[in-house]
């Protein structure tokens, strides 16, 4: 039997704030596998080769981003797609209302600024509700946050 890891996928065309983010978890959440992309391009040609049953927990991107941006990759990800069921977070320098509203309409399950501390990530990534790892199936879909 093949034990499923938690993963999460974060999107950022911020190297610091790519490393800040992946010290952190694998700090707290030491059995969660860390995928990191560039840009929204990049996560999104991962997900599409990723067979369903290995989908991750959840995925975080940042809203300006080259290629595809949160409001693509929503749309990308969302209704009607194999991804529909993962979580999205569109965590973000900007706090205008306007990009906040647009994000949640196109189905963002949270926004939130990005972190400046390590204390403020610490309490977002435990938000998070990792699962424990378990056994693979084809059944296995991530829950909602």
């Amino acid at each position: 039997m093949m034990i499923r890891v938690p993963s999460v996928y974060l999107a950022d065309d911020d190297p610091d704030d790519l490393e800040f983010f992946k010290a952190c978890m694998l700090r707290l959440h030491p059995q969660v596998s860390v995928s990191l992309f560039k840009d929204g391009s990049e996560l999104l040609n991962c997900l599409s080769s990723c067979k369903l049953a290995y989908l991750p927990h959840c995925l975080i991107f940042d809203y300006k981003m080259p290629n595809l941006g949160a409001p693509e990759l929503l749309q990308a990800t969302g209704p009607g797609t194999p991804f529909a069921a993962i979580p999205k977070i569109v965590w973000s320098t900007s706090r205008r209302q306007k990009e906040i509203d647009e994000c949640l309409r196109l189905g963002a399950a949270r926004y939130m600024v990005k972190p400046t501390t390590n204390q403020e990530l610490e309490i977002f990534l435990q938000s998070l509700q990792i699962p424990a790892p378990s056994a693979a199936s084809g059944e296995w879909r991530p829950q909602r946050l």
